[in-house]
């Protein structure tokens, strides 16, 4: 079956001897050896299963080896015998650095025919070392068969340039043939593997910026090389070094070149038919570790119901861990010198992956064949079988040596991508990443679960260990930067942790929601002045019950930054957005938004606040025990912000959550509190012991203020405590308490002053209960008599209420009470009246009174005697009822009179009537009565009739709008008219 073309350079026919003998004219003699194509590559499909047409193939071109005849040889046998004999000959090889023919088309390189070799298909090999081809030029018989011709690359047999000692040859890829269509779907020739293998062993320089660029040249080594008629038998095996040192790749893309990527190479094949390829790119993970991209095609034997048994050649894709631990710190180019990963280390514990998709499977349906060369890119590792990604196993030890286990799938990406950063930009895009099935891929992909895995979130100050440390439930990884994904440099975009001071104020709270705090990732912690490190995504509001607060106030307040020295807190600090340093304290109404619903004596504490300044902070930046307790002794000491923390106890044997508080204060104008001199301290301990059993205890204190209502009464209080422990009863203390009015109301200050101090009995009074302090004074006023004026039953009573419930502190004034009016009477004219006003933080939130007047006669002449009266009286009366005025006014006339005749007749007439005016929110009612009695008694004789009329009118529930009172024809051009000058 052999098939060759001979040429002959040199050399000329000897007829007469039937020889080959050198020229007379020629300095060397050359024979040229053509033989047929000694490889084909074929289609290799994604699925055997859906294979329903022949394999597609393409061959490779003719393959030319040259041969020098050695000067002592002066003639040759003209016989296929002798012209075979190739072991006395001398291969000639492609020279080093040489890419290009003499001649397009011819193998002459430097004016000298030399060996070329297409193996695979579009690659062009030649030897790396002197070689020989040794073969019997005739038949090799055994049991009655026939050996398919063949010769076998050898070592040079002098020994000028051994190869291995194995016996393997060198040889060297220097071009790939750019004619000639392109590869079957599937192959594994394509280009880039082609390149690399041209780059990595034809020791040709390849020209930079500066100098050659750096590569790891080595020629590939043929432990078998067979040329046959039918193509090669060979084993071809190749191993480089990567191409790892960032300033090399760098060199690369200046010149917009790609590095080589190929790290091994191993070719089978059998008669020019592939039995197995192996090709392994060099890359890396997303994290950074450095992993190989290993393809396998092998030849496989299936049976076929219609074509019997066939080989086809299968892919199969995996990844290969090359380096299982990555270390990240400062010198790892993070953007934030890698405090916005809070692993140091990070383990991966799977060494091989499963069987997975290669980057760029065939398209469905097919493109053409000219289109179908995919290129080196990177890629999801995602598993072949279920078609998911595969979630690499990772081991993290944070700051503290602390050890966590999670999974996460990650990108591929091989040396030496031109255009890394865009490709990883549209990995990590989630609206590419999306499909109708999963609309949050990227999103789970990012978000790892790590199931309440203890961990230290950022690394803790000196002296705190422990400070930084939470229960995690899940972290939110992204690539690099916001927008600009880098490999290697894995960060914590968000996280959900545990935060156990928060929980013990909010049992539902949960895993939260947090990101690392500005200004730690861009000035350190120790740039802020709280030690700052995590921030809640969605600030949380900590609400305080009258038993964990004091029952003074609840210090109810927003907390959103965690801290390392001051626990969680409010965001009391101002930012520089350029650089993230605290520039100032937060201006005073973020401050109030931030501590919102906090009270104060049943008072909106937020308004009594004072603004901060940058030196105050300054407090949060240390705060041990010791610490904390001088600012709570020191008159001037504060704490701008509540500081809210769990700590381990000495003793082991439990955690201390400590809540503590000493803020600024500073009454606003026509405040209910004057704070000007007081000072509002809270310190709440919870110790949990290892039983999960809870001991509290609450101190609180308001000291040195004063209450003002409405410039009416004045209530100055030199301190107020409360303390609280498991098992024991409320202690709750008030001390200095005094009672003064004011303004309009000063008189009472007079009358008592003036009056004995046995008229009004027991006058001031003070009653300090678990439930509240009550204060105030009842004036009972003596009666009045000074002619025909009498004043009679008039008392002053002003009441001081302070719950201890959250209830808003309230002040009640009044002039006797409904139950007992005051009395006057002048002449024969009386009447009488009552008159209280309630008021709380809030407002007004009742007044009422009433007065009544009227005169009475009588007539007596012996024989008829007779008398009329008359009384009038109004009553107010506005109330807050379900956040709604509730007003009610009601005036009534009462009006009669007798006649009695010699004791025998009597007629009497009684007229009343009543007008009331209601009104309830928007909706109102006016309601009119009237009573006329007429009765006539006639010695045993009496009769009695009354009339009675009542009418009820309701109000609209709304004034009417302006459009309603104006008629859009005629009034509206009128009133515009009024205005046109």
């Amino acid at each position: 079956m052999l098939v060759v073309d001979i040429a002959l350079m040199g050399l000329h026919f000897d007829g007469a001897r039937h020889r080959l003998v050198r020229a007379p004219d020629a300095l060397n003699a050359f024979i040229l050896v053509g033989l047929p194509p000694q490889h084909v590559v074929e289609e290799v499909p994604d699925d055997l299963s859906k294979v329903t047409a022949p394999m597609q193939a393409v061959t490779a071109g003719s393959t030319r080896l040259a041969f020098s005849v050695p000067a002592d040889i002066k003639e040759l046998e003209l016989s296929l015998d002798g012209l075979l004999d190739w072991e006395r000959l001398v291969p000639l090889r492609v020279p080093d650095g040489q890419q290009i023919p003499d001649t397009p088309g011819t193998t002459v390189f430097q004016g000298i025919p030399r060996s070329v070799i297409e193996f695979p298909t579009r690659l062009l090999i030649s030897y790396d070392e002197p070689v020989d081809w040794l073969g019997g030029p005739q038949p090799q018989q055994a049991d009655g068969r026939a050996a398919l011709w063949h010769v076998r690359l050898h070592p040079a047999s002098d020994g000028a340039g051994l190869g291995a000692s194995d016996g393997s040859v060198k040889l060297r890829a220097f071009a790939v043939v750019r004619s000639g269509g392109t590869l079957p779907p599937g192959a594994p020739y394509v280009a880039p593997v082609l390149q690399d293998l041209v780059t990595l062993t034809s020791r040709i320089p390849l020209p930079g910026i500066g100098g050659p660029l750096e590569v790891h040249s080595d020629p590939l080594r043929a432990e078998q090389f067979l040329i046959t008629p039918m193509g090669t038998s060979a084993h071809l095996h190749g191993a480089w070094d990567p191409l790892t040192d960032p300033a090399a790749l760098a060199r690369y893309r200046e010149v917009d070149r790609r590095a080589p990527a190929l790290v091994a190479y191993d070719h089978i094949t059998g008669l020019g038919r592939d039995q197995y390829v192996r090709i392994v790119h060099h890359g890396r993970l997303s994290t950074g570790h450095e992993a190989l991209h290993m393809q396998e095609y092998k030849r496989l034997f299936i049976a076929r119901p219609d074509d019997g048994i066939v080989a086809y050649l299968q892919r199969e894709d995996r990844i290969i861990v090359k380096k299982p631990e990555m270390t990240y710190g400062a010198d790892k180019g993070f953007q934030h010198q890698g405090r916005e990963m809070p692993f140091q280390v990070l383990r991966i514990t799977d060494r091989v992956t499963p069987l997975i998709i290669p980057p760029k499977p065939p398209h469905d349906p097919p493109l053409p064949p000219e289109q179908d060369e995919p290129e080196l890119a990177a890629f999801w590792v995602r598993l072949k079988e279920s078609g998911k990604d595969h979630e690499f196993t990772l081991i993290g030890t944070d700051s503290e040596a602390r050890k966590v286990s999670f999974t996460m799938p990650m990108v591929f990406v091989p040396d030496g991508l031109t255009d890394e950063s865009q490709q990883l930009k549209d990995l990590y895009d989630p609206e590419k990443e999306k499909t109708p099935a999963e609309p949050r891929k990227m999103e789970q992909r990012q978000k790892r679960e790590l199931h309440g895995q203890v961990m230290a979130m950022a690394q803790p100050p000196p002296g705190a260990p422990g400070s930084t440390s939470h229960a995690v439930g899940s972290l939110t990884f992204r690539l690099g930067p916001n927008g600009a994904p880098v490999v290697g440099q894995p960060c914590v975009a968000a996280a959900e942790v545990r935060v156990p001071a928060v929980e013990q104020f909010t049992p539902n709270a949960g895993n939260l929601k947090v990101e690392f705090n500005d200004t730690y990732l861009r000035q350190t912690m120790d740039g802020h002045p709280a030690g700052a490190y995590l921030d809640l995504t969605d600030p949380l509001k900590l609400v305080f019950g009258a038993e964990q607060a004091g029952g003074l106030s609840s210090p109810n307040a927003v907390v959103k930054t965690i801290t390392s020295q001051a626990g969680v807190i409010p965001d009391v600090f101002k930012t520089d957005p350029t650089t993230g340093a605290v520039a100032d304290a937060n201006d005073i109404e973020t401050i109030r938004k931030a501590f919102g619903g906090a009270q104060l004596l049943g008072i909106d504490l937020s308004e009594y606040l004072k603004k901060l300044v940058k030196d105050q902070l300054g407090a949060l930046r240390q705060l041990s025990d010791k610490q904390i307790e001088n600012i709570l002794a020191d008159a001037n000491g504060l704490l701008p912000a509540p500081v809210l923390r769990m700590r381990d106890l000495a003793d082991g044997q439990g955690k201390e959550l400590r809540y503590v508080w000493k803020p600024p204060l500073a009454p606003p104008p026509a405040a209910l509190i004057d704070v000007s001199k007081a000072s509002l301290i809270l310190d709440a301990r919870t110790v949990r012991s290892m039983d999960a059993v809870d001991k509290s205890t609450v101190q609180g204190s308001l000291s040195h203020f004063a209450l003002d209502f409405l410039g009416m009464a004045r209530v100055e209080f030199t301190e107020l405590k409360f303390k609280t422990g498991p098992g024991q009863k409320p202690d709750v203390t008030a001390s200095g308490v005094e009672l003064k009015f004011r303004g309009a109301m000063e008189f009472v200050n007079t009358l008592r002053s003036a009056l004995p101090a046995d008229v009004f009995g027991a006058g001031a009074f003070i009653d300090v209960r678990t439930t509240g302090i009550r204060a105030g004074y009842t004036l009972a006023l003596p009666t009045l008599s000074l002619g025909v004026f009498n004043l009679a039953n008039l008392s002053l009573s002003a009441e001081l209420a302070i719950p201890f419930d959250g209830k808003p502190v309230s002040f009640r004034f009044s002039v006797c009470e409904q139950k007992h009016p005051f009395n006057l009477t002048v002449s024969l004219f009386g009447g009488g009246g009552y008159f209280s006003l309630l008021v709380d933080a809030s407002g007004v939130q009742e007044v009422e009174g009433a007065i009544e007047f009227g005169g009475a006669a009588a007539l007596d002449l012996g024989v008829a005697s007779g008398g009329v009266s008359i009384m009038a009286g109004i009553r107010f009366m506005l109330a807050k009822v379900d956040g709604k005025d509730d007003v009610k006014l009601t005036g009534y006339l009462r009006c009669n009179g007798f006649l009695t005749v010699l004791g025998i007749v009597t007629v009497s007439v009684e007229f009343y009537l009543e007008l009331t005016y209601e009104k309830r929110g928007k909706q109102s009612m006016v309601r009119g009565r009237g009573t006329l009695t007429v009765s006539v008694r006639i010695a045993f004789f009496s009769k009695s009739v009354s009339l009675e009329l009542e009418r009820t009118f309701a109000g609209a529930p709304v004034d009417p709008t302006f459009a309603q009172c104006f008629s859009k024809e005629h009034d509206w051009p009128k009133y515009c008219a009024a205005f046109a000058a």
